[in-house]
């Protein structure tokens, strides 16, 4: 009694029973995320599913991106680090087969390329390319086991913070948010890396009233000088930003920084960090990351489109990197402003 869909996942309450109990599921399938990403870019939000007569059994949301800049496409999901498909408890390779076919079929029938941000190779005709890792963290259930876990470079580096005064404190507040977003500025100046809009970041206020997270700040008397924003879903926590001010990085903030949020959610109770996904190039951050006791896993995407992906970063990419970094912190801003909702 199987069947396929395409639905309005704001409309079907099926869809948030399965993301609030299923296989898979993150922040990323979280309606509040959803509607996020609607409300700030204006796109077009569904979900592709696999149902029987009482319940959905498979689920994958999508947003429609129309772009005269980008051109016009599907993606699962725009701003979504890794965004697999949700299956219930007892779902079979069947379902998920199903949910690749229709996928596909709705991607021919629109004529719109597609992109996942994960592996799915029931996607016919799809191409799976790893173009990225992710580090992921199983937090024991004591705080001192998980910081034991960690690297001694990382506990020595917070220890360091700790003697130069440095202090952590959480904000799920309008004014953390402020705070991150000007080092945020200065952080994504240094990389060469668009801003995105501050209304964004303001979205997140959102998440964190309900209880999905939140921004961690390091300061250095009554300076911040580093910040990172977490996300949350079940037991799973997410890292999706981080900033630093340059000047205050010998001080090792960030080992601080990070080594109090793990602790904090193995207290919580939370069994899964992951740590984002990093460019295969950024060998620095992913040494970092590891020494979180993390483990790196292959991040892969899949794409149903001709030519697939490369991977490397084009001229007009390198271009842009460039002039970001030799030019003051509005430039990346207004690039971000007018940028982001094309590339999603």
């Amino acid at each position: 009694m199987r069947r396929t869909e395409l639905i309005d996942p704001f409309l079907d309450p099926g869809y948030a029973e399965l993301v609030a109990t299923g296989q898979g599921a993150e922040i990323f399938h979280d309606l509040l995320w959803l509607e996020l990403l609607r409300d700030e870019y204006g796109y077009e939000i569904g979900a592709c599913c696999v149902r029987d007569d009482e319940r959905i059994e498979a689920a994958i949301p999508f947003a429609k991106i129309k772009s005269r800049l980008t051109g016009n496409r599907l993606v699962a999901l725009p701003f979504s680090d890794h965004c697999p498909p949700v299956l219930a408890a007892d779902a079979d390779l069947e379902a998920l087969g199903l949910l690749g076919d229709t996928l596909a079929a709705h991607a021919h029938e629109s004529r719109l390329d597609l992109t996942v941000h994960a592996a799915l190779p029931s996607v016919p005709a799809g191409h799976v390319k790893e173009r990225f890792v992710r580090h992921l963290l199983t937090l024991p259930g004591d705080a001192d086991q998980a910081e034991a876990n960690t690297s001694k470079g990382l506990r020595q580096g917070a220890r360091k913070a700790a003697r130069e005064g440095l202090v952590v404190e959480k904000h799920t507040d309008a004014v953390g948010l402020d705070i991150f977003y000007r080092l945020h500025l200065e952080t994504r100046r240094r990389l060469g890396v668009p801003t995105q809009p501050k209304s964004f970041i303001d979205r997140f206020a959102g998440l964190f009233d309900a209880g999905r997270g939140g921004v961690w700040l390091v300061r250095d008397g009554e300076e911040p000088i580093a910040a990172a924003v977490y996300l949350t879903h079940n037991k799973l926590v997410t890292y999706k930003y981080g900033a630093s001010a340059a000047a205050g990085l010998k001080k090792r903030p960030n080992n601080l920084l990070m080594l109090e949020v793990i602790r904090e959610h193995a207290e919580r109770g939370f069994e899964v960090f992951d740590f984002g996904r990093t460019d295969l190039d950024n060998e620095g951050l992913r040494r970092f990351k590891r020494s979180l006791g993390a483990e790196e896993v292959p991040l892969a995407y899949t794409y149903l489109t001709e030519p697939a992906p490369l991977g490397e970063p084009s001229l007009k990419e390198r271009v842009m990197t460039t002039t970001i970094r030799r030019s003051p912190a509005v430039v990346g801003r207004l690039a971000g402003q007018m940028l982001y909702r094309h590339v999603g």
